[in-house]
């Protein structure tokens, strides 16, 4: 997931990525590794480099409002317009999640020829299943999920190699 932090008169880019139940930052070219867990109040426990920090989240529109440390945070997803958004979210060659869920089943392999528009993963989030398409046409490079597999937003899904 993008994310772009804004401060007084600046915008700085996060890649958010999950894997093998961590979470990673990418800052600038820095990257921070740190694990993450919700408590029963809703608030977040953030295990980094510098330490265990306690925050909450509240998301207003397109933006999250992160407090911590006394301060409030605002983050909020990049324009959609934005070609390079586009690229990192979902329109380039890596699929990935827009929200946390299940991959009830894959239906595509390697090699496979797809068509933009076609039906790649279908997924369940909130007790509704939705068709995740193909932005392009092109050839499946890599498939990175399997069935049953659990999710998070902004996981990589599918890398599409663009076809003529």
């Amino acid at each position: 997931m993008l994310l772009n932090f804004s401060t007084d008169d600046q915008d700085t880019a996060i890649k958010v990525s999950h894997q093998d139940g961590r979470w990673l930052l990418s800052i600038e070219g820095q990257e921070i590794p740190l694990e993450a867990e919700q408590d029963s109040n809703g608030c977040w426990l953030v295990d980094t480099h510098q330490g265990r920090r306690r925050l909450w989240v509240a998301v207003r529109g397109d933006e999250r409002l992160v407090f911590c440390d006394g301060r409030v945070h605002t983050f909020r997803l990049p324009d959609p317009d934005q070609d390079d958004a586009d690229e990192e979210t979902c329109g380039g060659p890596n699929l990935v999640a827009a929200m946390p869920g299940k991959v009830v089943r894959v239906l595509v392999g390697p090699g496979g020829k797809v068509k933009e528009g076609q039906s790649l993963v279908i997924m369940e989030s909130m007790k509704m299943e939705t068709e995740i398409a193909a932005p392009m046409d092109g050839v499946i490079e890599t498939v990175h999920v399997e069935d049953g597999q659990v999710v998070a937003q902004g996981d990589l899904l599918v890398t599409i190699i663009k076809g003529e």
